[in-house]
């Protein structure tokens, strides 16, 4: 992979988070499960996996404040999800349920928004034009600096199994940039994290911008 790419993905410490808030959170519905009554249609569980999983992400997240992290709630209709910002680098990060024998997503608008500026930043990163595009067709954007061209990831998480995918979308949705395994950062049945490299306390930088409501959130859209 080249190594521009590499250096848009999750950081060993941020990937490393995100899936113990993804194991907490089938850890507590596996706990509610056995107290709950037998339901004739179990429309329940699924809702229930996604709700605590984002709960349980959103809460390691806002514990470990040194990664510079921040959450937001947002809706797509009536659809609720959570958005992971690494206000370092200007990284969104969907986490979203992705059935382990399913390639890739609908298309979508709400993932849309989280994919149409990818090639601009890799571009921006000096990757060349015909390693991203082969034989699509892109519309071009200024050079708008990384704080209005971010990157947009997707940690996919199976609700039957422990496997979790990182990737991020092309902007058409169409296929993945890249998508990796990432299920070994983490010992699912242990609740061990792999030791990784955090970041150094001199790397984070401290003049990070107040902190926006949703509706201030502004992410780049092409026309």
């Amino acid at each position: 992979m080249d190594k521009r790419i590499e250096e848009c993905m999750l950081k060993d410490e941020q990937r490393g988070l995100i899936l113990q808030g993804i194991k907490n959170g089938k850890d507590k519905i596996r706990e509610i499960s056995l107290l709950l009554e037998e339901t004739t249609t179990k429309k329940h569980a699924p809702f229930m996996l996604y709700d605590y999983v984002n709960t349980y992400v959103e809460k390691i997240i806002l514990d470990n404040p040194h990664t510079q992290m921040k959450v937001y709630t947002r809706k797509a209709g009536w659809h609720p999800y959570i958005v992971v910002h690494d206000a370092v680098r200007n990284i969104f990060i969907l986490v979203l349920k992705l059935p382990e024998k399913k390639y890739i997503f609908e298309r979508s608008g709400y993932r849309e928004e989280f994919s149409l500026s990818n090639f601009d930043r890799l571009l921006q990163a000096g990757i060349p034009e015909e390693e991203l595009f082969e034989q699509e067709t892109h519309q071009y954007s200024l050079d708008l600096g990384i704080e209005n061209q971010p990157f947009g990831i997707v940690v996919c998480y199976d609700s039957k199994s422990d496997v979790v995918f990182e990737g991020a979308l092309k902007p058409d949705q169409e296929d993945w940039i890249y998508k990796e395994d990432i299920t070994e950062y983490i010992n699912i049945n242990n609740n061990d994290l792999v030791k990784l490299n955090n970041y150094s306390l001199s790397d984070i930088k401290t003049n990070l911008k107040d902190r926006k409501e949703d509706d201030d959130i502004v992410i780049k859209l092409k026309k």
